[in-house]
Parts: structure tokens; sequence; C-alpha cells
């Protein structure tokens, strides 16, 4: 099977448990935002940041470096293999259990100091539960991406969605926020369960045994490599819930409710390449430095589709928003409009940045990824602290796109002399391309056009920008291949 196959193959299972999560989360969301309403829709979406970020602090950079390495040794070197997965998933358990201890510790000064309200206390105590549980589910999807089990990994996906998916809105109808908590928990178990099934499964079929062998030269080694990666997450992992807090003191805490809306809303831009970028990781690492174009042409494919994808759904989510929130979230919300399509353009260009690390990352340069990475983190952080004071949830999102475009600018200067010319001339179009269609949905927007008007002139709009799009960065071959499927396609159904 050529590289490319492979790529597909594995991209089109992850992503299918990727829609699975993206659709069972605004469906979630949308009976949540009607029953709990906007305040306690906040203290829910400050109990989920906490998980999420804990989340992210726990991985320590070990996720990164069992990607890589388990995909270059799990078919050639089991011993290896075992010693990677072993001495590397407890360093990942022992780092989330010490986080999920802290927050248990420290639940009653954060519920008292951070939130200003003691009676939160419980709902941390639930926080730190789900952050162990977790914790302990993301060491087996690691393993399980590792070991190119992709199919493990999207079945314990899409159960845990769909457990949250069935439980919180049950729950919450009966018991309030108690009850959307506890589906929460709830499903994060089930996830956690299938993934541990998957994952021994794996595990058997290439006869690998986990060890401990030489812990603390293998620790070494790892942390080597994934720490310099990990360090920017961990940066604004840090300053991530003093920063929510802040938009809570200083916007109220309806703005929460509201930033956790445009979140949901937003992911629909950059899911599916999130989704795809542990099989990117995993077999550009694998390409890397063997002979032939393997490596130029994943790279290639990689890049144009998920910057093309990206900036079709930006568009399309600027376009809609106001349908999006009046449909499912009703008109209460519509202030959070601003905050979808701003967080929407930051997630787009995300999408790009992260790509560009996916490239430096198979290469080993993990060093140069945490340079653009703190420095984006940094200029955040300065930033957002300021602006929040000036413009509430929207200075939050414009510290995170000036942070995120000088963390462009780094990547691209770090790989540019290694990217073959023809790619340079496609993403410059696509950047010309970004830039004209950002500033076009800003122009609109401003317009204030009727609903009547929109419906029909935007359909029209998005389908010329596609158009345009596609055709504009993809090559000559790629258009003959194209319009020879189409014609053997009318051929065949004649």
């Amino acid at each position: 099977m050529s590289i490319i196959n492979k790529f597909i193959k594995g991209s089109l299972l992850l992503s299918i448990a990727s829609v699975v999560v993206r659709i069972s989360g605004f469906l979630v969301l949308v009976p949540l935002a009607r029953l709990l309403g906007a305040e306690k829709l906040g203290v829910y979406s400050l109990i989920f940041w906490l998980v999420q970020t804990g989340t992210m602090l726990g991985r320590l950079g070990v996720d990164v470096a069992i990607h890589r390495n388990g995909a270059k040794l799990y078919q050639t070197d089991s011993t290896a293999t075992g010693r990677l997965l072993g001495v590397g998933g407890t360093l990942m358990s022992l780092s989330f259990a010490a986080l999920a201890t802290v927050t248990w510790v420290c639940r009653e000064p954060l519920a008292t100091h951070w939130l200003g309200n003691k009676d939160a206390a419980q709902w941390l105590g639930y926080a730190a539960i789900i952050l162990c549980l977790e914790g302990l589910g993301t060491v087996m999807m690691t393993y399980l991406i590792s070991l190119h089990s992709f199919q493990g990994n999207s079945l314990a996906t899409s159960a845990g969605a769909l457990g949250k998916l069935l439980l919180s809105p049950a729950l919450a109808f009966n018991y309030g926020l108690y009850g959307a908590i506890i589906g929460l928990l709830l499903g994060t178990l089930l996830q956690l369960l299938v993934a541990t099934i998957s994952c021994y499964r794996s595990i058997q079929k290439y006869q690998i045994q986990l060890s401990l062998e030489n812990f603390w030269q293998e620790s070494s080694q790892i942390l080597q490599f994934g720490l310099p990666f990990y360090a920017g997450n961990a940066l604004i992992g840090l300053v991530a819930l003093p920063m929510m807090g802040e938009i809570g003191r200083v916007a109220g805490v309806k703005t929460l409710g509201q930033l956790r809306i445009a979140q949901s809303l937003s992911q629909i831009v950059g899911f599916l390449p999130a989704a795809i970028a542990p099989v990117a990781t995993s077999l550009l690492s694998e390409a890397y430095g063997k002979e032939g174009q393997d490596f130029q042409k994943l790279r290639s494919v990689h890049l144009r589709g998920n910057w093309l994808l990206a900036l079709i759904l930006v568009v399309s989510v600027s376009l809609s928003s106001h349908l999006l929130i009046n449909l499912l979230f009703g008109n209460t919300y519509k202030d959070s409009v601003p905050l979808i399509i701003g967080l929407s353009w930051w997630t787009s260009l995300t999408v790009v940045v992260e790509n560009l690390n996916l490239y430096t990352l198979a290469a080993g340069n993990t060093w140069a990824i945490a340079v653009g990475s703190v420095v984006q983190k940094i200029t955040f952080i300065i930033l957002a602290f300021w602006l929040i004071h000036h413009w509430g949830g929207m200075g939050y999102i414009f510290g995170l796109l000036i942070g995120s475009s000088l963390q462009f600018l780094i990547m691209i200067f770090n790989i540019w002399k290694q990217i073959e010319i023809i790619l340079r001339k496609q993403i410059l179009l696509l950047l010309a391309w970004s830039i004209t269609s950002l500033l076009s949905i800003y122009s609109i927007e401003n317009l204030k056009l009727a609903e009547n008007i929109k419906i029909t002139v935007y359909p029209l709009i998005l389908v010329t920008i596609i158009t345009l799009l596609i055709w504009s960065v993809i090559t000559a071959k790629e258009r003959e291949i194209i319009q020879g499927k189409a014609f053997q396609y009318k051929i065949f159904n004649r």
C-alpha cells in the first residue's frame, strides 16, 4: 500500500470519529445551553476547560515521542516498542495522576479564590476525577496511534462522544448542572474502557511486552524529544484558566458561556485536520529520510488539502453564523456571533501552523517548534490580558490571532528552503486567498444585509470562492486527473 493510500485510509477512520465527536458536541451543547442558561453554562465551561487544560498539560510531550518513534519501531523491534510504550505510558500516567490530585486537594481554595463561589468545590472535585480518567484514556489512545490502530482509536473516540451525547442532556434535564457533569464523567469512563480493550488487542497482535527496562535512560530520551514540543502548550495551559477567570470577572460569566458556544462552532473549521494529524505525524515520520519522493508528495497533498478545507469551512461558518445561533441556541446568544467569526478564523490559521509543525516534527526538529510556540504564547499572554479589559471576549481572540500570525511567520521561514518551488507558489496563493476572504467577510458583515438577501447572496459567494480556490492551487496534472475522472463518470452514467 502506498503512503498516500495509507494516509487516506487512516484519515478516513479518524475523520469518522472526529465527525461523531463534533456533531455530538453540538447536539450536547444545544440542550445544555437551553437547560442550564448562560451563567450555569459558564460554570460548566470552566469545568470543561479545566479538564481540557489538564489533559494538555499532563502529556509532557511524551505522546509526540511515542507517535513518532512508535511508528518507526512497532513492526521491526517489538522490544524497543514495548520499552517506549511502557516508560512513556508510565510518565504520562504519573503526570495525570499528579494533576488530578492537586485539583482534588485544592478544590476548595480554587472554588473560593478563582471562581468566587465556595459551592463550586464539588464541581472541581468531579473535574479532578474526570481529568484522571481522561488522562488514562489519553495514554491508551496514544498507544493506538503509535501502533497504527486507527480503527481502535476511532471506535474509542466515538464511544466516548456518543456516551456524553446520550447521558449529559438527559441527566441535565433531571439534575441540572450536576447531571451534566456526571454525564461528562460517565462518557469519559466509557471511552477509557473501549480504548483499553482496543489497546490490549493491538499490543497482543504485534506481540509487544510493555517494559520499564532502563527506565531513566528511556525517560531522558523521550523527554528530550518531547519537552521542546510541549513547552509552548504548557505555557498557555498555565495561564489559560486564570485568563478564563479574568474574562469572567471583566466581561461577566455569560461571556464564558458565549465563548464556549463560539469554541464549539469554530471547531467545525479544524476538526478534520486535527483528526488526521496523528495519521500524518506517523506516516510523515515513517517516510522522512527514505529514498523517493513520498515525503514531499504527502506533505504537498496534506498542506494544500487541509488549508483549502479550513478556508472553505471558515468562510462557510462566518457567513452562516447568525443563522446557526438562531437555529441552535436562540436569540439569547446573538452576541456570540463576533466571537464565532473571530475564533473560526483563528482556528483556520492554527490548522496551517500545526501542519507546518508536523513537517518540522517529522524531521526531528522539535526545538524550532518550541521557539514558534513559545513566541506565540508569550505574545498572546501579554496582549490578551490587556485587550480583554478593552474588548472583553474579542480581546482574547485578538490576542490569539496576533500570536498565531507570528508563529506562522516563524514556522514558514524555518522550512521555506526545504519546500519545492511549486509548493511555495501554491502557499503564496493560499495565503493571498485567505487574506482576501477575511477582508471580504469583514466587509460583508459591516453591510448588515437583511436575512432574505443573505440567504440568496451568501451561497453564491461561497460557491464562487470554493471554485476559484480549488482550481487555483492544484497542478495541471491534477486538473487532468480530475477532468478525466469527471469524463469517465459521465460516460459511465449515460
